[in-house]
């Protein structure tokens, strides 16, 4: 059943990864940013700032894990902010997602994992994702997600930028 709900969810995503790629920015010169119900910008932002998202983490906290780095853009898929790497490395695409997301929307993306102790109560870690989530901002969920072509140092990278990221939201 889990396999299942698993698969479903992958579907979904994709096809909704798709769409987004097929609808594109609007293919004349339109850089205004699309709101997703829900997203939430840091504390003090508002939430239809796109922008806002990626004041999650700055350019060099993401350069430590992943290298030089494109600076941060909106992700319309996982919410929040995604940091890409500048260069391929052994021909991946290393990244480095933030997102502070309400309940509801984090149980629909979120690859949950299992328990993680002794970070902050209720800390989910998928090690096959490379997904750290956990409570924050008044019921809020926070997470990291570190895509890393060796899963080495992943969880340790991810601890790394949740603590920064749990210190300004």
């Amino acid at each position: 059943m889990n396999v299942f709900r698993k698969f479903t969810q992958a579907a979904i995503l994709a096809g909704a990864l798709a769409l987004v790629t097929a609808c594109g920015g609007g293919g004349s010169g339109d850089s205004s940013p699309v709101s997703l119900p829900g997203v939430n910008a840091p504390a003090g932002e508002g939430s239809g700032d796109s922008d806002a998202s990626c004041d999650f983490l700055t350019k060099d906290e993401v350069a430590d894990v992943i290298g030089p780095n494109d600076g941060g853009q909106h992700d319309y898929t996982f919410g929040g902010c995604v940091w890409t790497a500048s260069s391929a490395k052994d021909g991946f695409n290393e990244a480095i997602f933030a997102a502070v997301l309400p309940k509801a929307q984090y149980e629909s993306v979120a690859e949950i994992g299992e328990p993680l102790s002794g970070f902050v109560e209720g800390a989910t870690y998928d090690a096959t994702h490379g997904e750290l989530w956990f409570p924050c901002r008044g019921g809020d969920y926070c997470g990291i997600k570190v895509r890393t072509a060796s899963s080495d140092g992943r969880q340790e990278a991810g601890l790394r930028l949740a603590e920064i990221l749990q210190g300004r939201v």
